[in-house]
């Protein structure tokens, strides 16, 4: 399968509301849909839509690079047991996307594979004053969901999706496994879990400024942070974690490393931050 990319996610939150002063925050334009709100990091007219819900994970847009694409998709899930369901014209229209056909991965998560983005040629200008956001062949940043059905999902996103290993972690007895599908070192980490959650999703700003700036407006206004500044040991992310008002995290940084498939190697790390990257004291 020919995934090129996180295009979109779709999120819960109790208080929709909520998250137009924290989107904002962050450096996206916050618009109304007519159902939820959309969160635009860039040339697309979305990268996040909010509904209402009890907070979480509505579904993951994979990004293919044309019908033909969508349609061997449609046939390699087929052929492998799982159930499709295509979008209908209005859904599609919703998306802002020529096509989409859904499905549901082994731990339980909607994935919607799609094709063709309506473009609306919009200016992006963040309302914070971010410089903008590394997205374009990179997809719109990465997520990371904990998984009842670590194995199976790992094999369905490998051997069906087409993604591959970056590298692991071993906090405890089972593998966090960080997936790519494109240059950026992981678009999708999956972590042993009892019941599918979304722990966190990370957009990526273009400089340090943009970082600490955000950092500094997240304090002002009392967001809560989750995890001080720091940097990642894998994907040499430079990032902080704040709370969103769904009651995940999402993850603002800079600087994530570019993989190349011709020099990888697969390694195991042993600790998930060089330095910082620290609980908030009580």
């Amino acid at each position: 399968m020919e995934i090129r990319g996180l295009g979109y996610i779709g999120i819960t939150a109790e208080d929709i509301d909520e998250w137009r002063p924290y989107g904002n925050m962050l450096g996206a334009m916050v618009s109304d849909d007519g159902v939820g709100l959309r969160l635009r990091f860039d040339e697309r007219p979305y990268r996040v839509v909010v509904g209402k819900g009890t907070g979480g994970l509505a579904f993951a847009g994979w990004e293919l690079p044309d019908s033909d694409a969508l349609e061997n998709a449609v046939a390699e899930l087929t052929a492998a047991g799982f159930t499709t369901d295509r979008g209908s014209v209005d859904e599609c229209q919703l998306r802002n996307v020529r096509g989409l056909v859904r499905t549901t991965d082994p731990g339980g998560f909607a994935l919607e594979l799609f094709h063709g983005p309506v473009l609306d040629h919009k200016l992006f200008v963040s309302p914070s004053g971010v410089s903008g956001f590394t997205t374009g062949a990179h997809g719109m940043g990465h997520i990371v969901l904990g998984t009842p059905q670590l194995e199976e999902s790992v094999d369905f996103y490998i051997n069906l999706l087409g993604f591959r290993v970056s590298d692991y972690w071993r906090p405890g007895g089972d593998d966090v496994v960080f997936l790519r599908c494109n240059r950026r070192h992981h678009s999708l980490a999956l972590v042993p879990a009892s019941e599918p959650v979304l722990y966190h999703f990370m957009v990526e700003a273009r400089t340090l400024d943009d970082v600490g700036h955000t950092l500094d407006r997240h304090i002002d206004s009392g967001i809560p942070i989750s995890m001080s500044l720091g940097k990642h040991t894998n994907d040499q992310m430079v990032s902080f974690y704040s709370r969103s008002p769904s009651g995940f995290d999402v993850e603002f940084g800079c600087g994530g490393l570019l993989v190349d498939d011709a020099t990888w190697t697969v390694t195991q790390i042993t600790k998930p931050s060089f330095w910082g990257h620290r609980s908030p004291t009580p």
